[in-house]
C-alpha cells in the first residue's frame, strides 16, 4: 500500500501546527513571568517567621487571618531608629512582587507582616462593613503585638499596603495615630468598590494619609482607561495622593524598582 501524499488534509494539518505553535508561544510567555522572579530570599540576614495566628482570630468574626508572616532583617534590629511597621495585605493569587518587595523593604531597615485576609463580599450592609472596619482597627495592632514577643524592636507605628484590589473599609485607620500611611496598590474602582472607595477619599481629605498607586495599564493590551477618567471626573481626588507609574501593568511586572521607589518616597515624606 503506497502513500498518497495528495490525499492529506493539509489545511487541517496546518491549523493543528499553528495552535501548537500557538501554545508554545503562551507557554513561554507564563515561564518568562514565573522564572524572572527569584523562589527565595537573597540576603541572608532576612529572616521570616510564619504563623496561623488562632488566638487573635477566635476574637474576630468579619475577618478572619488566612496566613501571617513576619520577614525582619538581622543586620537592622540592633540601629537605634526604629522604623515603622509595614503590613502587606496580600491577594489570594500569589504574586512573586510581593516576595521581591519584601526583601528591599527589609534590605532598607522595615519590619514586614504580610497577611492574607478573608472578608465575605456577600451581602456588604453598612452595618457588616462597619464590623469590618472596627476588627481591621483592631487586628492590626493586635498582629504588631504578638510578633513583638519574638522582636523587640517591631514599631508599634504601621503602614499598611493593600495588593487586594478590593478596596477595604479603612476609614477608622486614618484617626489611628498609629497608622502613618495607607497606600492602596491599583484598587478595582467598580460599582461595588466604588462608593467604600469614595467614602475612603472624602475621609482622608481631613488627614492626608491616604495614596493610591495604579498602573498605566490593566494588561499589555488595554490602558486603565477607568481609573483617568474618575481621576478627572470625581471632585474628591483634588485633594488626595496618588500616582500613576505610565507604561506599567497591573503586575508592575520590569517596573518594581519604579513602584518601590514611589511607595519609599511617599513613606519617607512623613
Amino acid at each position: 500500500m503506497t502513500f498518497d501524499i495528495f490525499q492529506v488534509d493539509w489545511i487541517t494539518v496546518d491549523i493543528i501546527i499553528i495552535v501548537l505553535l500557538i501554545l508554545l508561544l503562551i507557554g513561554v510567555k507564563v515561564l518568562k513571568e514565573i522564572y524572572r522572579w527569584r523562589f527565595l530570599f537573597s540576603n541572608i540576614s532576612t529572616i521570616r517567621k510564619v504563623d496561623n495566628l488562632l488566638d487573635i482570630n477566635n476574637q474576630i468574626s468579619s475577618i478572619s487571618i488566612k496566613k501571617s508572616n513576619l520577614t525582619t532583617s538581622s543586620v537592622f534590629q540592633q540601629e537605634d531608629v526604629i522604623k515603622p511597621t509595614i503590613i502587606l495585605i496580600k491577594r489570594y493569587r500569589k504574586l512573586m512582587l510581593l516576595k521581591a518587595l519584601t526583601e528591599a523593604f527589609c534590605t532598607a531597615g522595615y519590619n514586614v507582616i504580610s497577611l492574607r485576609l478573608k472578608i465575605s463580599n456577600k451581602n456588604m450592609t453598612e452595618r457588616l462593613i462597619s464590623d469590618i472596619e472596627k476588627e481591621l482597627q483592631q487586628t492590626f495592632p493586635s498582629i504588631i503585638l504578638f510578633y513583638t514577643q519574638d522582636v523587640n524592636l517591631l514599631s508599634q507605628n504601621y503602614i499598611v499596603i493593600d495588593f487586594t484590589k478590593k478596596v477595604l473599609p479603612l476609614n477608622i485607620l486614618l484617626r489611628d495615630i498609629y497608622c502613618q500611611n495607607i497606600i492602596l496598590i491599583n484598587p478595582r474602582l467598580k460599582s461595588y468598590n466604588l462608593e467604600v472607595y469614595l467614602n475612603l477619599l472624602s475621609d482622608s481629605n481631613k488627614n492626608s494619609k491616604l495614596i493610591t498607586i495604579f498602573s498605566e495599564k490593566l494588561n499589555p493590551f488595554f490602558k486603565n482607561k477607568k481609573v483617568k477618567k474618575i481621576l478627572h471626573l470625581k471632585e474628591t481626588f483634588k485633594y488626595t495622593k496618588y500616582t500613576i507609574i505610565q507604561k506599567s501593568k497591573s503586575t508592575f511586572k520590569y517596573y518594581e524598582t519604579l513602584l518601590l521607589s514611589v511607595i519609599i518616597r511617599y513613606i519617607e515624606k512623613q
